[in-house]
């Protein structure tokens, strides 16, 4: 009863289990606030202790409470850690004892027992001595991590070493702000390369690494969001305390690190979140040149990170851990700068020394001499070259330029620095890093050509600390350049005269090609130079303007361009085959030729050259005849490289051929008729066995003379037809007086008009002024249209010859009848020489309204018609510089007119041009009989 009494007011829990079963006879209060629901309500005595311990504490606390019973043998167990308190006072530390006593109690024993065989447990809390313990044991691991070669990534692990044995978390992490300072660009561990979605130039705000973590899945690896609201640091930084999220869930815009849960992530379900300071922020600026980070107003110091602790569930977190961890905070600041400041200091010592020994060994491997002068040119360092070229050595070491120089065994054909007068000059050179060349004799006894130049050496701040003055040997180079320079210039006077030959060369090519494009132009054929390269088809290298207005002409698309040129660039390059072999040509059989017997292929693909006569419908239906010839070309290898191709345009000439032809055809025939009459009547007179009177004598010589005057004619207008062809068709002008002339014409016609049953109606006004003509070509000109006039009119009607004054110089005469009339197909025929139409559709001899047979003997307005009267009557009218027009249709009659100009306006006689050249605007004719 008495220990009771004393457990019961002791600050330790207590309680008294029975040894047999571990039943629960005795607990005192300060143990039982201590246990959970529900027995801390309900109470647990009688129970078995196995039934009120979770199972997980059982199964610990079981094994070594029957072993203290079985031994009867005290046993003691200091800082057993305890997590059943997280959420209220996080892990918890106690000192146990199990003590085996004899107990006798009266309280809820039945009567009649006595002392049994127990066990006295008892547990006091020692956490706040562990957590000093640990705390003082981490700073002490802290602080012997500092010195070490990678001090502050074991700084941060052991930060979070304690971190998880003060207060049992194994989920936490040290979040810092980068960069902080220089050093962390050099730690192994802060400082990795970034993943490319982290390559980015640096933004408003800075980033955050995640210096250290314990429990974080592997994807937070390279977790490094910008401080911005949505990270706790960032609350931290503005609020200068500890942070408690109890549910995340709650704060959904929060951004943090996710936790490893059995290798899945997972959002933490609650996050304290400590603040670290820097204790010294002056000594070191985070983000240089940006203002602090972190930096509150005032006296308030710097935030360079912060300790979070996480828990997968919604909890709290209690005060006695957050006031350790704030606690822990303090410390980790000053060892986390202590340690960068440790690092940095000997990172600094170790660059001095690498900087130390790479400058020696660059200088003494550089090839070129070099010289290292301080602020006011004394000699600081020299490397082996400068010494081997000024023959100098360690004693010209803090000698001033001008003594260093003047105790140099090499010479110098310059004039050397004489003294502290001459530093300014030095300073400017190497202010303008101005570079030379120098000659000079080697302290080996050398000639050397060396090129000098200068340059300051400036500290961290800009200021200028020493000079350096490099000497590079060029003598090799110098030596080159003169002999280059002496062979340029002989070069030069050698290119110069080569250049005029070439000029020379060039103007003779270029005039050779100038009379070349302009014989191509002029040329009156086509001319095709079409290359042949190995594998390709033939194509079209030069065309001049000719064959493309033959190609035109020919119907081919491609050559359907107002402009030649246009046609000529659109047709050079193509292939040949495309062009010309698509085009149907046909022989002088009228056979199709094909392309392989053409002329260009034998030329390009037998080596042949050939010529052929070939002809081809042109888009209008007439035809074009063409005289083709080509032959190859070939390349010193004897392979062809090309052909020439020489279209000529026969169309003339075969129509020339045609009518030539058509000449003789008709002259002869012509000619047969009256010649066979004049036999027929000669042969008569002669026959023996016949005989005619003198009277029938006369009448067959008569009409013999008769044929023979046709004779006379038919041959003189063939001369005037072949006159007119060659243009040889001269003209006498002469003032004429139109009355007077129709005058003598009526009396020339007179017998044709009387025996031709119509009459002849002249209206001339007196008046008239004269005009220059040549009389008889106009009589002969107006005989004919009457010719056919009367030829075409009506027996019984009229005729009609007039003449007005049309303009100020030209009077026109015109012949009117009133006949069938002519459709315009006819009227293109009757201009032709030959032409047969007037012969067609002459009416026949016993046509009611003709002559009768014995009235057309004496006249030659009834003889066979050669064809030729209109034809030489328009030759004379042009020779005028006039035009012979006709104005007829069907059923509608005919009218003939042309213009002489009137005598005392200026006017030139031409002779008359070929038949074959264009005429002006005639619009048709008819041939009648003879003129």
């Amino acid at each position: 009863m008495q220990l009771e009494q004393i457990l019961g007011h002791i600050a330790v829990g207590a309680a008294v289990l029975d040894g047999t079963d571990l039943r629960v006879l005795y607990i005192n209060q300060y143990l039982a606030s201590l246990l959970s629901e529900p027995w801390r309500s309900q109470g647990v005595l009688g129970h078995r202790l196995s039934e009120i311990l979770p199972p997980e504490l059982a199964s610990t606390a079981m094994p070594h409470l029957w072993r203290a019973c079985s031994l009867r043998q005290s046993l003691v167990f200091q800082d057993v850690p305890y997590e059943g308190l997280l959420a209220s006072r996080g892990r918890t530390y106690w000192r146990i004892s199990l003590i085996p006593v004899t107990w006798e109690s009266q309280q809820g024993e039945q009567k009649g027992e006595g002392q049994r065989e127990a066990l006295l447990v008892t547990v006091e809390d020692v956490t706040s001595q562990v957590r000093s313990r640990l705390l003082l044991k981490a700073m002490q691991h802290i602080s012997a991590a500092i010195a070490g070669p990678f001090a502050l990534p074991e700084v941060l692990d052991r930060i979070l070493q304690a971190v998880q044995e003060m207060v049992g978390s194994t989920r936490c992490a040290i979040l810092l702000l980068e960069p902080v300072t220089e050093v962390e660009t050099a730690l192994p561990d802060i400082a990795q390369p970034r993943p490319p979605m982290y390559q980015e130039t640096v933004e408003s705000e800075p980033l955050v690494t995640l210096a250290a973590q314990k429990g974080l899945h592997p994807s937070a690896q390279h977790w490094r969001p910008r401080l911005t609201e949505r990270l706790l640091l960032s609350r931290a930084l503005r609020e200068q305390r500890a942070l408690i999220i109890e549910d995340t869930g709650s704060c959904p815009e929060l951004e943090l690190p996710l936790l490893d849960d059995d290798g899945l992530p997972r959002r933490p379900g609650s996050v304290l979140c400590v603040p670290i300071f820097d204790p010294h922020p002056e000594q070191m600026r985070p983000m240089e040149g940006r203002g602090p980070v972190g930096q509150g107003p005032g006296d308030r110091p710097a935030v360079v990170g912060t300790i979070e602790v996480y828990h997968r569930r919604a909890r709290g977190f209690p005060a006695e851990e957050v006031e350790l961890l704030e606690q822990f905070a303090r410390q980790a600041g000053l060892a986390i700068h202590n340690a960068r400041l440790f690092f940095r200091i000997d990172s600094l010592a170790r660059m001095a020394s690498r900087n130390v020994r790479q400058r020696e060994n660059i200088m003494q491997a550089i090839p070129d001499g070099v010289v290292i002068y301080d602020a006011r040119w004394r000699v600081a360092d020299i490397n082996h070259a400068v010494r081997r070229l000024f023959g100098w050595s360690d004693e010209a070491l803090g000698l001033p330029i001008w003594e260093a120089l003047a105790r140099s065994q090499a010479r110098f054909e310059e004039a050397l620095p004489r003294g502290p007068e001459d530093i300014p000059a030095l300073e400017r050179r190497a202010l303008e890093q101005s570079v030379d060349e120098i000659k000079v004799i080697g302290a080996d006894g050398h000639p050397y050509v060396i090129r000098r130049s200068y340059a300051p050496i400036h500290d961290a701040v800009g200021d200028i600390f020493a000079f350096i003055v490099i000497y590079h040997d060029v003598t090799e180079q110098a030596a080159a350049r003169e002999r280059i320079e002496a062979e340029v210039i002989a070069r030069t006077l050698e290119l110069a005269q080569r250049n005029q030959a070439l000029q020379e060369a060039k103007a003779a090519l270029e005039e050779e090609g100038a009379r070349m494009q302009t014989l191509l132009e002029r040329l009156p054929s086509g001319v095709l130079l079409i290359s042949k390269e190995a594998r390709e088809r033939p194509r079209i290298s030069i065309i001049n303007r000719q064959a493309a207005r033959l190609l035109r002409r020919m119907g081919v698309p491609e050559a359907q361009l107002d402009n030649p040129e246009e046609v000529i660039r659109c047709l050079a390059g193509r292939a040949s085959e495309e062009i010309i072999d698509r085009i149907n040509v046909y022989g002088p059989n009228g056979e199709l030729v094909p392309a392989e017997e053409r002329p260009l292929a034998r030329a390009l693909f037998r080596g042949e050259a050939s010529e052929s006569e070939l002809h081809l419908s042109q888009p209008d239906g007439s035809l074009l005849f063409l005289l083709a010839s080509a032959a190859p070309l070939r390349a010193s290898d004897g392979t062809i490289s090309g052909a020439i191709l020489v279209w000529h345009d026969i169309t003339r000439m075969k129509e020339l051929e045609r009518e030539r032809e058509d000449f003789f055809t008709t002259m002869a025939h012509e000619l047969k008729t009256p010649l066979a009459n004049i036999r027929a009547h000669l042969s008569v007179l002669q026959a023996d066995d016949l005989r005619w009177s003198v009277e029938e004598q006369r009448d067959f010589l008569r009409t013999a003379d008769e044929q023979v005057e046709r004779l006379v004619s038919m041959v003189n207008q063939f001369l005037d037809a072949a006159r007119v062809e060659a243009g040889a068709l001269r003209l006498e002008l002469e003032p004429v007086l139109l009355s007077e002339l129709v005058e003598d014409l009526q009396e020339r016609l007179e017998a044709l008009i009387a025996s031709s049953h119509r009459s002849l109606d002249v209206r001339v006004p007196p008046q008239l002024p004269t005009v220059l003509a040549d009389y008889e070509m106009i009589i002969r000109v107006l005989t004919n249209l009457l010719s056919n006039a009367f030829y075409h009119a009506p027996e019984g009607d009229t005729v009609l010859l007039e003449a007005e004054q049309v303009s100020p110089r030209e009077v026109e005469i015109r012949v009117t009848d009133h006949g069938p009339g002519l459709t315009p197909e006819q009227q293109e025929e009757l201009f032709t020489r030959f032409s047969t139409f007037a012969a067609s559709r002459r009416p026949a001899a016993d046509r009611p309204g003709q002559p009768l047979r014995d009235r057309r003997r004496d006249s030659a307005r009834w003889s066979p018609g050669t064809g030729l009267g209109l034809y030489i009557s328009r030759g004379i009218i042009e020779a005028h510089q006039s035009t012979l027009t006709l104005h007829s249709s069907p059923g509608q009659g005919t009218t003939f007119a042309f213009r002489l100009s009137i005598a005392g306006e200026p006017t030139v006689a031409q002779p008359l041009l070929p038949a074959s050249a264009p005429r002006g605007n005639t619009t048709g004719s008819r041939e009648g009989g003879c003129a």
